[in-house]
């Protein structure tokens, strides 16, 4: 019997939780989550922002390899560009293609944002109402549950609500100045954290109601880290650095934790392993667990560009104990003025003391008008002049570019016209319908392509589309209606057939 898998993703927290030792963090849903599963202690984002981070969790790709770095594709407008779909090669995917071809119900509730619209292809559900409950009776599922309580516009939008953790009790990192509008955001977030553990427990709940809680593997993270100034947006440990807990059928491996090093890019083949479904040579993550386990990394690696409406080019790489920086632009800042995060009361007070020129030598850090070619740390707290680095980090990290084909120096505007030629989406070739031998089959010339379809306008319930993985039987004066779909193009228009 193949396990259900359940992924429940929050947004913006670095692992401020009390099973990674933190104090203060009220979370004891997902404190209980870690003692009974398996407790990543490094698992990084392969990016700071949610977008790109979600590129590779959807495509197991790293997000710089397949046009997908830029945040958002669909804010370029703030950059002079037209909004637009990353379009990777053409053998990228949804993961959750393979796992539907295997006789996985999909389901994502409700949050995409992977730099290009999901194809039709990629979920059976896809919405708010979007549930594992709707599945075929007997039919294993995946499903995604995306909770947005924690997200970095919570600090200011809930900034009024009550906290559950009192200002006075938060510990500061040295980068911060201590003054009353940092402790209160610092103390909403961990506030942020309380209400999105109980949302967990809910949605726990929800399995054990349905008696499937031991047939199913739940995974829980965040897609980056946590929403607060110098933090979310960087390549330091304090915007890359997550939690990430696996429970098992049974509570197996409870209570285990693991210290490889692992990254976003290595969940999709992670879950397809667990699922006992084969990962696509094409991916560049490895499983970290499951039958098709590979070797522990000895480096994880994460790209960071355009924020929104400010441009930089960073590329780091990381293994246990330190962190090197690749600054392509190092004329400029560390710092980007980012007009959404100056809601932020904590980002407001920062900004005050820079400009009356009361931070410390720490706290400035962060605005200094240049930065260093190469940057070497020890942890998120380490100053960025820190001098000692891994043997071969450098070295390392310029061989990665070259394997993933990340050119980090390349204009986004060069970019987008080797994707969208002329700056015109390109649109998916249609399918061929065809029957033959009593059975419907489907066919797609153009590359990369899937093919959702429909018979007599329906699916498996309204709105359904099936993904198309090999002919099928149809009763003779039924209608067949194809869509091909490819990554970052515009789907092909829908071709009618009627059987025989």
């Amino acid at each position: 019997m193949r396990r259900n898998v359940l992924c429940i993703v929050c947004e913006d927290i670095s692992p401020l939780l009390g099973s990674y030792g933190d104090r203060v963090a009220l979370t004891p849903v997902l404190d209980r989550l870690a003692r009974d599963g398996v407790r990543f202690t490094r698992m990084f984002s392969s990016a700071g922002v949610c977008a790109p981070s979600r590129a590779a969790l959807i495509t197991g790709m790293y997000a710089s390899s397949i046009g997908a770095n830029n945040m958002r594709t669909s804010s370029a407008d703030r950059v002079g560009l037209p909004p637009y779909e990353a379009v990777p090669p053409p053998a990228v995917r949804p993961f959750t293609e393979s796992l539907r071809a295997s006789g996985y119900y999909t389901t994502n509730n409700a949050k995409t944002d992977y730099q290009f619209k999901p194809p039709l292809t990629a979920w059976d559900e896809n919405g708010r109402d979007a549930h594992w409950r709707h599945r075929p009776a007997g039919v294993p599922f995946f499903a995604v549950f995306n909770l947005e309580a924690t997200h970095e516009s919570q600090v200011w939008e809930r900034a009024d609500d009550p906290v559950v953790v009192a200002p006075e009790r938060v510990l500061l990192p040295p980068y911060y100045p201590d003054t009353p509008a940092v402790r209160r955001d610092v103390a909403r977030v961990y506030s942020n954290i309380a209400v999105m553990d109980r949302q967990v427990g809910e949605r726990l709940a929800e399995l054990d109601e349905a008696g499937i809680a031991d047939e199913t593997v739940v995974i829980f993270y965040s897609d980056n880290g946590g929403p607060l100034p110098r933090g979310k947006r960087e390549l330091l440990d304090s915007g890359l650095h997550v939690p990430f807990l696996m429970r098992f059928p049974g509570n197996a491996h409870a209570g285990t934790v693991v210290d490889d090093l692992v990254a976003f890019v290595d969940v999709p083949a992670t879950i397809l392993s667990v699922a006992g479904v084969p990962v696509p040579k094409h991916m560049q993550g490895r499983p970290f667990w499951g039958d098709q386990k590979a070797p522990p990394r000895e480096l994880v690696f994460a790209a960071r560009d355009r924020m929104d409406e400010e441009v930089d080019h960073v590329r780091a790489a990381r293994d246990r104990r330190f962190k090197y920086l690749r600054n392509s632009r190092p004329d400029l800042p560390r710092y980007q003025d980012i007009d959404y995060r100056k809601q932020m009361a904590a980002m407001q007070d920062i900004l005050r003391l820079r400009d009356e020129g009361r931070l410390d030598r720490v706290q400035s850090l962060w605005f200094q008008p240049t930065k260093p070619t190469l940057t070497r740390c020890t942890t998120s707290r380490a100053t960025p002049r820190t001098a000692r680095t891994s043997r071969g980090c450098g070295p390392r990290s310029t061989a990665w570019l070259q394997e993933v084909g990340d050119r980090p120096e390349r204009p986004e505007a060069e970019l987008l016209e080797a994707m969208w030629p002329g700056r015109v989406q390109p649109k998916t070739a249609p399918p061929a319908i065809a029957w033959r031998d009593g059975r419907v089959s489907i066919e797609c010339a153009a590359e990369g392509s899937a093919v959702a379809y429909q018979v007599d306008g329906r699916g498996l319930r309204p709105g359904h589309w099936m993904l198309y993985a090999g002919s099928f039987e149809a009763r003779s004066g039924s209608v067949v209606t194809a869509v091909s779909n490819r990554v970052g193009y515009a789907p092909s228009g829908e071709v009618r057939f009627t059987v025989p």
